[in-house]
């Protein structure tokens, strides 16, 4: 399989054709051994020794990596204090010190403390947490998300407190180090916060924040607009926003009905996702219909899955008594959805927590992970979701009754554990052209799989650069055309459950080794296309007609 790290830095100054040089890769074989880990578990579940199948399509190298962090649980009576602990559990994703290499924290747990590791060129990580200043000992972590809030470039690092913990905001300081801006951001006293999702929202330019609280006091504040000056401002109410009456765990922001402008779709326990339309005024509008009938939504996945150009959202759910699972919602191409959920064959999951849509085998359609089990570690709980093994459904890229069908694969393709999976992200962390797996488990070992590749496949990459203060570019939209179909992705700082995936564009292209047509549709709403892409590389693309500044980046260059 070709594995290069190519970055090809690319600067358009408008919707001009471009035709890229050829990168050949280098072909990379990996030397075979069977991993056998032990890990020792504080609360919950011994993790026996487990050897490894590296003929699988995904293997286990978390401990190969280095990473040697545990999520920790305190051991406290039955209740919602407990319910939020055991509950609790995730993941960030980025590349806080900008080498091009994406990075991890994990949130610590209330006996625990957040672990960063630096990824050192796909080979292994180093644990940083200290010396970085975000270890957070004493905070009963749930969930984490890097987004550059304050415009400067770099990746800042928000970490959710649950019970009588405070969410945290830390600033990153561009040397390696964060400092704790949480009350002079004005969000200090955020507590049984779970997941986050940063956008532009309002399109002012700058990165507005969600923030999920399950089981929530009266009037939680959930919308926070940002004034562009490093603070923030409760606006749930002027927005239009239920707070109280949900039970949210998981946001994102995401336009459903291709105006440009994002809208808000809402996984939450009890009957109560929603579904928020934006009004393009600074309101949202309830839109949510009979269609949204999952029971007790937890994580999100929104993608094209169907590649017909609209975004989908699958919401991870509980399928066990009674309770009847996981929901597919097929976008109609207005904003609003269909339930395809049996038609496409993903609503038996178990006792799912996060999720995500990946083209796992790089055949062009998103396939989904979700990871699931409940128990309850503070008595010793075993029941009937305590051994719950994560799910895989593959995309067959076939549709019936116009939905695309999946198979679920979690066992054949290795990935069939039984932990307490609560976050989940997807991402091509070692840079050789597939999508790799990271789960975050609760009171439990974080899980790393490592994509072992498919076999003549090939792929592109891209990132963008976007002009301050939303130096990602979240809202982008980068599409596709190769091998007769056209694929979308849509960049967010969203939430899976607790957790995020990269704010970049994965396409497999099967085994066409060159993309068509290229076309980015920027925040700003500017276009870019370009002709002809060789396949297999990673693309750094800035916006057009822009000045890009990335503060201490002395490669920093003046789009025209």
């Amino acid at each position: 399989m070709l594995n290069p790290f190519f970055v090809v830095r690319v600067m358009v100054a408008s919707s001009l054709f471009a035709i890229l040089p050829q990168i050949s890769g280098a072909e990379i074989a990996d030397d075979k051994k069977i991993w056998t880990t032990h890990v020792e578990v504080t609360c919950g579940r011994p993790v026996p020794p487990q050897a490894i199948d590296e003929t699988k399509q995904f293997t286990d190298v978390t401990a190969a990596l280095g990473i040697h962090f545990s999520h920790r649980c305190d051991q406290i009576a039955r209740g919602k204090k407990e319910d939020r602990q055991i509950m609790a559990g995730g993941i960030a994703v980025g590349d806080y010190d900008r080498d091009g290499w994406p990075d991890l924290y994990f949130s610590g747990g209330s006996a625990g403390q957040g672990a960063l590791y630096r990824n050192l060129s796909g080979e292994r990580f180093e644990e940083l947490a200290a010396s970085a200043g975000v270890a957070l000992p004493g905070l009963e972590a749930a969930g984490a998300l890097f987004a550059d809030y304050d415009g400067d470039g770099w990746l800042d690092l928000l970490v959710t407190g649950v019970n009588e913990s405070p969410s945290t905001l830390l600033r990153n300081l561009g040397n390696g180090r964060f400092t704790d801006v949480t009350t002079a951001s004005g969000l200090a006293g955020l507590s049984n916060s779970f997941s986050a999702t940063f956008a532009d929202y309002d399109r002012d330019g700058d990165l507005d924040l969600y923030i999920a609280h399950w089981a929530p006091p009266q009037n939680s504040a959930q919308l926070w607009r940002n004034n562009g000056d490093k603070t923030f401002t409760d606006i749930t109410q002027q927005a239009g926003l239920a707070n109280s009456e949900m039970n949210d765990f998981s946001a994102n922001f995401t336009d459903i009905d291709n105006d440009g402008w994002l809208d808000l779709l809402i996984a939450a326990d009890f009957d109560t996702s929603q579904v928020y339309l934006n009004n393009q005024d600074g309101h949202f509008k309830n839109i949510t219909t009979a269609d949204i009938s999952d029971e007790n939504g937890m994580g999100t996945a929104v993608g094209d899955y169907d590649n017909d150009g609209d975004m989908d959202w699958f919401v991870s759910s509980i399928s066990t008594g009674g309770i009847s699972g996981n929901r597919l919602y097929q976008n109609r191409g207005d904003g609003t959805f269909a339930d395809v959920s049996e038609k496409a064959a993903v609503r038996d999951g178990g006792w799912g927590w996060g999720s995500c849509f990946a083209d796992f085998n790089n055949d062009g359609w998103l396939d989904i992970f979700q990871v699931n089990g409940y128990g309850r570690p503070a008595i010793n709980y075993q029941g009937d979701n305590d051994l719950e093994a994560s799910v895989l459904f593959i995309s067959t890229g076939k549709r019936w009754f116009r939905s695309i069908q999946f198979i679920e694969q979690a066992e054949p393709w290795g990935v069939a554990d039984s932990r307490h999976g609560r976050g989940v992200a997807c991402l091509d962390y070692d840079r050789d052209g597939d999508l790799d797996i990271i789960v975050a488990n609760n009171n439990q070992p974080p899980l790393v799989y490592r994509n072992n590749g498919t076999e003549n496949s090939h792929f592109l990459n891209v990132r963008l650069r976007g002009a301050q203060p939303n130096s990602e570019a979240l809202a982008a939209r980068i599409y596709v055309k190769a091998n007769g179909m056209q694929q979308m992705r849509e960049l967010r700082a969203g939430s899976n459950y607790l957790s995020q995936n990269l704010a970049e564009a994965h396409f497999g292209l099967d085994d066409e080794t060159v993309v068509e047509e290229l076309r980015i549709l920027w925040p700003s709403q500017q276009t870019t296309v370009m002709k002809a892409v060789q396949a297999n590389q990673f693309l750094v693309i800035d916006e057009p007609n822009t000045r890009v500044i990335h503060s201490g980046d002395a490669t920093a260059e003046t789009v025209p």
